[in-house]
């Protein structure tokens, strides 16, 4: 097993550079990934990742096992029990005990927590809406007439 770089990205592969073998620079390397049958999640380390390598002898051919986090690149949390994801426009989604939220970069943010369901930002709802329970609304605007109150 080696640790290197990764310096060129295409497809589900990419090329390592190792710095303890005067700066040698892999062949394609295939991505280990959970599942490539059925449900797919696919990700691949970008170029400056540091990640760990399954190689031959040769280290001319092998496989990339994961990416490692490291102090240059650290990782986006580190609670116990959270789980995190982090997309490369900013957008984010995270389990932190028993929480949910997803951050959108636009701004909207949709929170689960406590039995409640709360949006931060505007929300369109295309088809019908059905409450079955008590509604507060603070201010709302029909039809272009504002209804404030009673």
């Amino acid at each position: 097993m080696k640790r290197g770089i990764v310096v060129d990205e295409r497809g589900s592969q990419v090329r390592v550079q190792f710095e303890d073998n005067d700066q040698l620079i892999s062949g394609w390397l295939d991505v280990v990934q959970r599942s490539t049958s059925g449900v797919k999640v696919f990700t691949r380390p970008k170029v400056g990742s540091q990640v760990v390598c399954q190689m031959d002898a040769n280290r001319e051919a092998g496989v990339i096992l994961g990416a490692v986090y490291s102090d240059a690149d650290p990782a986006p949390a580190g609670n116990e029990g959270t789980v995190h994801f982090e997309m490369p426009d900013g957008s984010t989604v995270i389990w932190e005990g028993g929480a949910f939220t997803i951050s959108h970069a636009s701004g909207i943010v949709l929170s689960i927590a406590g039995g409640k369901l709360v949006v931060q930002g505007d929300l369109e709802v295309q088809g019908a809406v059905t409450v079955t329970g008590s509604t507060t609304l603070g201010a709302t605007s029909i039809n272009g007439i504002n209804q404030v109150g009673d």
